[in-house]
């Protein structure tokens, strides 16, 4: 399937409006201490992607509350103008920690939902600790005036499960739940299962079809991509009382308007392709000169590609026989 724009950009239209910073590892902070970004090289990043830009930042990684410098990391992205979220666990929540960050206002915080909700055919929820861990910071998040925003990993196309955590936010009165697609290594882009062509686009469209049973208050779609009404001129060659026949596509924000960076500087497209687009510290921290410059990103802004598409792409760049880009044209 391929996809259409209706406007036309030049390259340099483009701008960040979506960072993802791992700013802490996988694992325990203590490992990675001497590798990790200090405050000092956090600071002039921050300060190059300003001047670029002025998008939303989303801070997240293992330990993030244990950082000594996040509050003053917040703070200064804050003076310049730019959106910064924090991503913490719901076992990292604290009445100190909310009391701290309060003056960033109330949409400061994201609550990461994985591994906390599991479905009970008696109670909808296992009442597990980690579930009861979520439960209470939901409570105390609402007892200091913070909105309640949800966050959610999908490593697996398992629309079941994202469902039971969708269903957990709105439960809550949920302001949004915000989902980053980071596909594991053995999950195909396209698959023919009693021959039907089942792909990872499928599974995104599908998100967008859960919006429909929420609020219109109530954001919900993977923050990489893009929704767009499935193009009028290309209607007429559909039947949409078929539900495999999409109403809605999607257009990858990878190198357009998105970005990942990790705990040690390195750019990505996104946090799901492990494609570097360039090195923090290399370059002087200049993020703008990356985003700019960057070969890769430069590719990716020629035409609008579904997830899928732009996944491929960089599996032939890099040489990868891909029989399933014949499947998508």
């Amino acid at each position: 399937m391929q996809m259409h724009s209706n406007t036309s950009q030049s390259r340099n239209d483009f701008r960040p409006r979506m960072i993802v910073w791992q700013l802490t590892g996988k694992g325990a902070l203590d490992n990675l201490h001497d590798k990790l970004l200090n405050q000092h090289e956090c600071l002039c990043i921050i300060d190059s992607i300003a001047r670029l830009s002025k998008p939303i930042i989303v801070l997240n990684g293992d330990s993030l509350i244990d950082r000594p410098d996040l509050h003053e990391i917040i703070e200064y992205g804050n003076e310049l103008d730019l959106k910064m979220i924090a991503e913490v666990h719901p076992e990292e929540i604290t009445e100190d920690l909310l009391v701290k960050f309060k003056s960033f206002g109330p949409k400061t915080f994201r609550l990461v939902l994985n591994n906390h909700i599991v479905e009970d055919i008696e109670s909808r929820y296992q009442v597990t600790p980690a579930f009861q861990s979520l439960e209470r910071a939901v409570d105390l998040l609402r007892a200091n005036q913070y909105e309640l925003h949800f966050s959610y990993l999908v490593t697996k196309p398992n629309l079941r499960n994202l469902a039971f955590n969708i269903d957990y936010a709105f439960r809550k009165n949920g302001r949004g739940l915000y989902c980053h697609l980071r596909f594991e290594k053995s999950v195909q882009e396209v698959t023919v299962l009693d021959d039907e062509i089942q792909s990872l686009d499928e599974f995104i469209t599908k998100i967008s079809d859960l919006k429909f049973s929420l609020p219109n208050n109530m954001y919900l779609s993977p923050q990489c991509v893009r929704y767009l009404p499935f193009p009028v001129e290309e209607q007429s060659d559909f039947d949409f009382s078929d539900l495999r026949h999409p109403r809605w596509i999607h257009h990858c924000l990878a190198g357009k308007t998105y970005a990942f960076i990790d705990e040690v500087g390195k750019v990505f497209i996104c946090s799901g392709m492990c494609k570097e687009c360039g090195d923090l510290r290399e370059e002087n921290y200049d993020f703008k000169s990356i985003w700019i410059n960057s070969e890769i990103m430069q590719l990716l802004r020629d035409h609008p590609r579904s997830c899928v598409q732009t996944r491929l792409l960089l599996k032939k760049n890099r040489g990868i026989p891909v029989q399933q880009l014949d499947i998508l044209e």
